[in-house]
């Protein structure tokens, strides 16, 4: 698996898509900060987003997605009288939307993803506020243009299932957005930049398969094609972290995940991520989590009853 699927795959990503409608002028609909990534796609026409910091026209084709839920307003102008994005949603799912009219001006896709903004991982708590994908970078992105015109055309859809299919498309349009952001990044530092680092990207794959290794500086850095200094500053200069710690990160990640879905023991679930005892385990995830793994299996299954 490469490293992007590793780090979604311990998110729990779900999506949720709204509508797609029509909107005449004028129009415009408020959206407060939220705990979801919000999303919309320009289907036709144009209209202005505007964010605390920054308004900018968006065109047909265009992509934004707030990974954090900031808020933001759309509208056909920035002028226009704005309504709660709740108010928008229930007007076009009960079918009498505030926006019909002759003067149709946009054609918008709106919902939301759902994940676990709290993992910890560099890649999540470096995703930018606003992902904004123009409908020119789209088009060169022909994956990315392919799962847009699904969900376009499943959201136009009234047929049985349909629902569950353009939200199962809602999903992978997340994940190819966030491909695009990474094929689209200049930035020379950073997580997404150590994914594109031919050498740091080797590490980290090596590191995600098989995180139960018990991995040596010198073998980290021979798989990097590098000596050991040259390793260790390059993989800290791009993540901002030491490799030792980013893989002790990557353990726990997987062993929270063990502890709330399987039925392994403490001792296992330690054994299955690289530590030869359970007491080096407990050492270990109490230091980073501030609580025992017992302790934070008990929590999930509270949260969480089977």
């Amino acid at each position: 698996m490469d490293v992007l699927s590793d780090i979604l795959s311990k998110v729990k990503l779900s999506s949720v898509i709204y509508f797609k409608s029509d909107f005449s002028d004028p129009w415009g609909m408020d959206i407060p900060k939220g705990p979801f990534a919000q999303f919309h796609l320009i289907t036709k026409g144009q209209c202005v987003l505007k964010t605390e910091a920054a308004s900018f026209p968006l065109f047909t084709g265009d992509i934004v997605v707030f990974p954090f839920g900031a808020s933001h307003w759309l509208a056909n102008h920035e002028k226009s009288k704005l309504y709660s994005g709740q108010e928008v949603v229930q007007s076009v799912l009960s079918g009498k939307s505030l926006f019909e009219g002759e003067m149709l001006s946009t054609t918008l896709v709106c919902g939301h993803f759902e994940f676990d903004r709290n993992i910890g991982h560099p890649f999540i708590n470096e995703l930018p506020e606003l992902i904004h994908i123009t409908n020119n970078e789209v088009k060169q992105f022909s994956w990315l243009k392919s799962i847009t015109n699904l969900v376009i055309e499943e959201a136009e859809k009234e047929k049985s299932g349909s629902n569950v299919i353009v939200n199962k498309l809602g999903e992978i349009l997340f994940i190819h957005t966030l491909r695009a952001l990474i094929e689209k990044n200049r930035e020379k530092t950073g997580f997404i930049a150590a994914i594109q680092d031919e050498r740091i990207s080797k590490v980290l794959k090596e590191i995600h398969a098989r995180p139960q290794n018990n991995w040596q500086l010198e073998k980290l850095a021979q798989i990097a094609g590098m000596s050991r200094t040259s390793f260790i500053n390059k993989f800290k200069a791009l993540i901002g972290d030491t490799p030792f710690n980013y893989l002790t990160q990557w353990r726990l990640l997987q062993a929270k995940e063990l502890l709330a879905e399987s039925n392994l023991s403490v001792g296992e679930v330690g054994e299955q991520v690289g530590y030869q005892s359970e007491a080096a385990f407990n050492r270990v995830f109490k230091k980073n989590v501030e609580q025992t793994p017992l302790k934070f299996r008990q929590k999930v299954l509270v949260r969480n009853p089977s």
